[in-house]
């Protein structure tokens, strides 16, 4: 159990990214609202939001209509099986959803559902509780403008040459996610690719270097760099199906994306 286990630190002294904490998250959610933690979920977020492509579990990936199969990245990419594991611990790394819901899920952390997730709420969850030094490290070897990186309630949050920016990323095996948003601005990118390569978390810093006018700095095609700078995946996972939802980003896509 976690309270047999031996700590390194006093909270909120030091940060170590552990999927396990995810996990026993869901247990305090099954806890307060007497809901088994999916269905909770389901019925607190996904439906309110207009996640119609939601689910979690593997059965729920597997009988949808389109989806993408997750593949090895790199020469000789191959296809892979769909882990049972992820679903056993759904906090860490059991959501599938579309590349749409995906952006539905950060228009409402960007305060556009404020019936769901309420101002203060957000405030709450982005909430700096302690510096990721570690990522303050790579960040000034890879990307000099990422800087003061900190973890909140689940989101990672950075000044981006004087911006304010909040995301995540995720990542299971032969799958992908990531979103990074300006809250003050409301503009964000979303992401999902069916491979294990890194190569594409470039595109978010890429984005934000247009919308902030800075030099290019071609994260993505040099963007081994800003691989090994974007912080450890969390184990999270978007897998994508054709989907309807209320709120839509300025663009939509008719192929299926990542988890």
């Amino acid at each position: 159990t976690l309270a047999g286990l031996h700590s390194i630190c006093p909270p909120g002294q030091c940060h170590a990214y552990q999927n396990v904490a995810y996990d026993a998250a869901s247990d305090i959610v099954e806890k307060v609202t007497g809901k088994p933690y999916a269905r909770a979920v389901h019925e607190q977020l996904f439906l309110p939001l207009g996640m119609t492509s939601a689910t979690m579990s593997r059965r729920g990936l597997m009988s949808a209509r389109s989806w993408a199969r997750p593949h090895r990245g790199g020469r000789g990419s191959k296809p892979l099986e769909v882990m049972e594991s992820y679903y056993r611990v759904p906090a860490a790394g059991g959501v599938n959803s579309s590349i749409l819901d995906l952006a539905v899920w950060m228009q409402a952390q960007m305060g556009m559902a404020p019936e769901v997730l309420s101002p203060s709420v957000l405030a709450a969850l982005h909430r700096p509780q302690v510096r990721t030094i570690g990522e303050d490290r790579r960040n000034r070897r890879y990307l000099g403008r990422l800087t003061n990186a900190h973890y909140a309630l689940g989101w990672r949050v950075y000044d981006y040459a004087g911006h304010r920016l909040v995301g995540h990323r995720g990542a299971v095996s032969g799958y992908r996610s990531m979103i990074l948003f300006d809250p003050e601005s409301r503009t964000g990118v979303v992401a999902m690719w069916n491979s294990s390569s890194g190569r594409p978390f470039g595109v978010a810093i890429d984005a934000f270097d247009m919308l902030y006018g800075l030099p290019d700095g071609d994260w993505t095609r040099g963007g081994e760099g800003a691989r090994e700078a974007m912080p450890d995946p969390a184990i999270a996972s978007e897998i994508p199906v054709s989907t309807t939802g209320r709120r839509r980003p300025g663009a939509t896509f008719e192929t299926p994306s990542t988890r």
